[in-house]
């Protein structure tokens, strides 16, 4: 059975589970998120709450994904963050080479914008700035639209001072659904969710691609230069390592399920044999868009007068990541389906100057041989009882080698261990004989250099889980003079985070300015109503 094979059926049981549900809810996957405040230095997290659920259960999706879209329609940022139980607690980083303007965040899982684009995919705008690359900058900005202080929100100041303390009275409800304090954001006209009806023109076609496990890299090449039986080889790489192949289907796509790896930093990717590659290419998780003609992102001003106000968004931008950053260091096993029958730790031998001089010298599982003038390798078939007629798979923190002459050559000085399969070798439909796989010490390749044709890409993978968020936006310890430059006092979606008797304390930070209180409540019925309420820090 190939791995299209597998990837049919589990698209199959997606839409046969899906089915009973679509009886009795025919909206597919519905997404929701929420974020702390809207105005974000280059560097910074957005800080997204999010969930994914089909009726009222949690979807089967495992991955929920945030993006940034430029005005132009273009994907600059994506964060693909995990879900328990359709619920997840993460961050997107915003990249710091992007231009000061107002981007479109939006969150959608693999199947959901595809279900039903309303509420499948959702979004609302946020704005960014690069002290490098700074808006236009005007006399006199345009005041945007003007807060309507809610009479139901009640504040035990309306002029703060930097380290008092301020009590906000909620609005009562039968339920308290988001609940947040952050500094205002007086650059953006339109402000809360949009919708999908009102931002897009059509959404372009895409078959479902289910991801009941972990995420999914889609590849494709070109459709005229489509080879059905050639096999493509797809390495990623971060603490751990792993392979996956796939052929490309008659339309050119390629599914490599990634399934228990999760967090990676780049992947290569290789044709069999170091084949080229210029038809070749990764397929974003982002589903495509066209925005509608009457769309306007809006524009980004500054004038002189908010030049005060930058500079202590600025401060918070920076020191906002220090107080929090511990995530789930498990290190998830890694199924690839290699089960060494011998390893040798390279350190308990000599070290020789070439990879061919320590086989020939102190492994014998594996024998050196020259055809055509080239070096290759022959590994022991421990089942046949007799040596393999070809080279074995070899390689080198599962990046496939296909140069045994190079690899013979190569000084082992950084490889860790070398891991020995002695018999034939089964990746999906592959069949190899025998496989030969070297480890370095950092898991960099050893200084083994990429194959020619190799494609390298920086293609993050799945977010390390967030183990503890609690103190995420307390105040600083006062004892220990830390100034207190937080631009987000209090926020109800941090998890085990509860509003008491409808009433909270916050302490005022530093920075100086104007500061939002937002409060979405739920009726009885499930309809959702909007409180907003400003002070100032003085």
């Amino acid at each position: 059975m190939t791995k299209m094979d597998k990837f049919s059926i589990l698209l199959i049981l997606f839409l046969s589970v899906c089915k009973v549900s679509f009886a009795q809810e025919s909206t597919g996957e519905r997404v929701d998120f929420s974020i702390p405040k809207t105005v974000y230095f280059g560097g910074e997290r957005v800080w997204i709450a999010s969930e994914a659920m089909r009726g009222d259960s949690p979807s089967e999706s495992k991955i929920i994904y945030a993006e940034l879209v430029n005005r132009y329609n273009e994907s600059v940022a994506v964060a693909k963050m995990p879900l328990e139980e359709g619920r997840s607690f993460n961050f997107l980083l915003i990249p710091t080479n992007l231009p000061s303007d107002n981007y479109l965040l939006r969150v959608f899982t693999r199947v959901s914008p595809y279900q039903n684009l309303e509420e499948g995919l959702v979004q609302q705008f946020i704005t960014i700035f690069n002290r490098t690359v700074p808006p236009t900058v005007v006399s006199e900005r345009k005041k945007s639209v003007q807060v309507q202080n809610s009479s139901e929100i009640v504040l035990s100041n309306k002029v703060n001072a930097p380290g008092s303390k301020l009590t906000i009275e909620l609005p009562p409800s039968t339920e308290l659904d988001v609940v947040s304090v952050a500094a205002s954001n007086p650059f953006l006209s339109t402000q809360g969710m949009i919708s999908s009806a009102v931002a897009y023109g059509s959404l372009e076609k895409h078959s479902l691609v289910p991801e009941l496990f972990g995420h999914v890299i889609e590849a494709r090449v070109d459709e005229a230069a489509v080879d059905t039986t050639k096999l493509y080889y797809l390495s990623l790489h971060g603490e751990k390592s792993a392979l996956f192949t796939d052929r490309p289907d008659a339309d050119g796509s390629m599914f490599f399920d990634a399934g228990g790896m999760k967090n990676w930093k780049y992947l290569v990717a290789q044709a069999d044999g170091n084949g080229s590659l210029l038809d070749f290419g990764i397929v974003s998780p982002a589903p495509v868009t066209h925005f509608k003609s009457d769309f306007i992102f809006p524009e980004l001003e500054i004038s002189p007068a908010d030049q005060d106000y930058l500079k202590e968004l600025l401060k918070g931008g920076q020191v906002e990541g220090y107080f929090v950053n511990e995530f789930d260091a498990t290190l998830f096993p890694v199924v690839t389906g290699l089960l060494e029958d011998k390893t040798y730790l390279l350190d308990d031998y000599t070290r020789f100057e070439t990879v061919a001089t320590v086989i020939k010298e102190y492994v014998p599982e594996i024998r050196n041989k020259t055809v055509k003038k080239k070096r290759e390798f022959r590994v022991l078939d421990d089942v046949m009882d007799a040596g393999f007629d070809s080279n074995p798979l070899m390689l080198v923190d599962a990046l496939p080698v296909f140069d045994s002459d190079l690899l013979a050559e190569f000084d082992p000085a950084n490889f860790k261990k070398l891991d020995i399969l002695k018999r034939t070798f089964f990746l999906n439909e592959e069949k190899f004989s025998g496989v030969m796989s070297f480890s370095s010490y950092k898991n960099d390749f050893g200084g083994f250099p990429i194959p020619s044709n190799g494609i390298y890409l920086d293609y993050e993978g799945i977010q390390p889980k967030v183990v503890s968020a609690q103190s995420l936006f307390d105040s600083p310890d006062q004892e220990k003079n830390i100034m207190d430059w937080r631009t987000v006092l209090y926020w109800s979606e941090i998890p085990e985070t509860t509003s008491s008797d409808n009433s909270i304390e916050i302490t005022i930070p530093d920075l100086k300015g104007t500061y939002q209180i937002t409060v979405v409540t739920k009726t009885a019925q499930g309809a959702s109503k909007e409180y907003m309420k400003t002070f100032e820090v003085k």
